[in-house]
């Protein structure tokens, strides 16, 4: 075999390929598809023939967009790594079966193939397998010991196990309990990733990096706010979008956590037509092409929850254009396709609870407040024995809107005591923080005006001020205090 794609379409079953080809196809990778499509009916054919059944012809121009072609498919393979992680494991049976009838040239030249891919795409895990049945056979050892010896093994057991260990340590120390506990992340462990930023493996300096900014961005530690910050996130991004094909794929709510990082540092700068674009971007480039209807895509909430906590920052008490109102309605009405159709015992309680507290923020947007209100209270109901005081705020923020929107000052009083009393001064989100303040400091004022509750409003405002990256939030309390005043919520 003549080129990397025919190597690794052999590696994959033909049901796999046949996804693959629908995948393309939805993507509108039509060259793409036309070669996997020719690889699949006839699989060990010359690079020529391949080339003049995709184009045409087989002309030098045609030689070099066909070299073209071959990177940038290359890349589309994330969807193998993504939904078959052991697409390449696979092959070892029938390895092992060309090994048992001795049919020592064809295990061989499997052999090599399969340990060029799997190097290609770094599956440590199967290459230390492959190692281990090599040593069960002489002729194998010997034949492919430049490719695969006791050296290179220890290698990959190396890579194999820092990997694991970096995946388990970024869960452990991003977990919500420990979050609550520490409060604030350690510099040891910052710098237990950081070490593994140079490291020979893509996989591990990808992982590492993401789990290094991941630590900032869960403890909201003030340097994720640098402009070295904003530079290692952009670069990271690129790293896995240039390497997208790698194992790794398969960890993808992690690398999906790239896009949101990159959002969550340059929101509150980034402009309505931008932020739309880049929560657009990242729907259309994580969406499985064939999900199960019963599961929660974690790549299509993500966008949701970015472009929901954009919208009710920079659209609450304000009105919205035609545009926007659809755009609104569109996406309540997948939030109620999506509510109606999961399976919620497959879905962690967390996840659903975020699930409705963005539903509810949309939900706003459309004035419908009564029903934002009736699923928070669903939401903390269902889960007042659980531990998500990480996402009090974001609740209670969404809560309060409702209840200001509605007119309901009492209520935004008795929703503010049950927020500090559950929260205990914990506080996860700064600006939620102060938003979910300063709504109870207007419903006060509008109550019974009391000067105590205008001076601490004012200090809301200016702690507001004081931060170039709340400015949006302060616009929102601005808004709310407009509001305030105006005929719509004057007693009559």
């Amino acid at each position: 075999m003549e080129f990397l794609i025919q190597k690794i379409s052999t590696c994959c079953s033909t049901q796999q390929l046949n996804l693959f080809e629908s995948y393309l196809a939805a993507k509108n990778q039509l060259l793409s598809q036309k070669l996997i499509h020719h690889i699949k009916k006839t699989p060990n054919q010359t690079l020529d023939y391949y080339c003049e059944a995709v184009y045409g012809n087989g002309s030098k121009e045609t030689l070099k967009k066909f070299n073209q072609l071959n990177h940038h498919t290359l890349n589309y393979f994330s969807f193998i790594s993504q939904h078959f992680p052991t697409f390449l494991s696979q092959n070892v049976s029938e390895i092992e079966w060309l090994i048992y009838h001795e049919e020592h040239n064809k295990a061989i030249e499997k052999l090599k193939l399969l340990v060029e891919v799997a190097k290609k795409f770094e599956d440590y895990g199967l290459l230390i397998h492959l190692f281990e049945i090599t040593q069960q056979n002489k002729l194998l050892s010997t034949t492919i010991g430049k490719q695969l010896n006791l050296e290179s093994s220890k290698e990959h057991l190396t890579l194999f196990s820092d990997l694991r260990i970096l995946l388990q340590k970024q869960d452990e120390l991003t977990s919500t309990t420990l979050i609550e506990e520490q409060k604030v992340v350690n510099p040891k462990d910052l710098a237990f990733f950081k070490n593994h930023f140079n490291s020979n493996s893509l996989s591990i300096q990808l992982i590492a990096r993401q789990s290094y900014l991941n630590l900032l961005s869960s403890y909201n530690h003030k340097s994720f706010y640098d402009k070295n910050t904003l530079e290692l996130i952009e670069y990271t991004k690129k790293l896995a979008e240039k390497h997208a094909y790698l194992i790794i794929a398969q960890h993808r709510e992690k690398l999906m956590s790239l896009d949101y990082m990159l959002v969550k540092h340059t929101r509150l700068t980034l402009s309505e037509k931008e932020i739309n674009k880049t929560c657009s971007s990242i729907i259309n480039k994580w969406k499985k092409f064939y999900h199960a209807n019963n599961q929660l895509d974690s790549g299509l909430m993500l966008a949701l929850s970015i472009k929901g906590s954009f919208f009710i920052t920079d659209y609450f008490c304000k009105p919205l254009n035609e545009k926007l109102q659809n755009e609104v309605k569109e996406i309540i009405s997948l939030f109620e396709e999506l509510s109606n159709k999961l399976d919620w015992e497959k879905v962690s309680y967390l996840k659903y609870i975020n699930f409705y507290n963005v539903y509810a923020m949309f939900l706003i947007l459309d004035n419908q407040e009564k029903t934002s209100i009736k699923l928070i209270e669903k939401v903390l109901h269902e889960y007042q024995q659980k531990t998500f005081k990480k996402m009090y705020d974001g609740l209670f923020v969404v809560l309060l809107m409702a209840h200001f929107q509605n007119k309901s000052f009492d209520e935004v009083v008795e929703n503010y005591s049950r927020y500090k009393k559950l929260t205990k001064n914990f506080v996860s989100m700064e600006e939620n923080d102060l938003v979910i303040k300063a709504i109870y400091y207007i419903a006060q004022l509008k109550i019974a005006p009391k000067n105590q509750y205008e001076k601490k409003l004012t200090s809301v405002l200016q702690t507001l001020k004081s931060n170039p990256h709340l400015n949006n939030n302060l616009l929102l309390v601005e808004r709310m205090m407009e509001d305030m005043t105006s005929h719509k919520f004057i007693n009559t």
